[in-house]
């Protein structure tokens, strides 16, 4: 079973559960073996800049989940530049029957259901 270093991005004050549920899911719902490779810290300075910096360049993916506020969230603007900046890809996810707004930029959002997630690791990874 292939394992992807995945490094989720969320709202740290108000979507750590999207966080949970995601890796909890992920166990029974995707053939990879998934690493977490978030970080476990709101965004405050330098010091996380450079931790998010390490996370994310051993990270295989940026996977962004949307929460309400998400699109406002300094520190998942911050992890979501430092991932194109080294040439990670990134993936939002919305959760079902959600109208949240994903990050500009990012591309569209795919919804949070694991045919769709695990179909686009696919894409992205072919072969693993």
């Amino acid at each position: 079973m292939p394992t992807l270093n995945i490094f989720v991005s969320f709202e740290f004050d108000k979507d750590v559960d999207l966080k949970n549920n995601f890796y909890e899911q992920a166990r029974t719902q995707t053939q990879h073996r998934v690493r977490n490779c978030s970080l476990n810290e709101a965004y405050p300075d330098e010091k996380w800049r450079r931790k998010a910096r390490e996370a994310i360049r051993v990270c295989d993916v940026v996977i962004v989940l949307i929460g309400e506020d998400t699109h406002n969230s300094p520190g998942v603007i911050v992890e979501t530049d430092i991932a194109r900046s080294l040439g990670k890809p990134v993936i939002q996810v919305r959760p079902q029957n959600r109208p949240y707004r994903g990050v500009p930029r990012l591309g569209a959002p795919i919804p949070w259901r694991w045919t769709r997630i695990n179909a686009k690791l696919a894409e992205l990874f072919p072969g693993r």
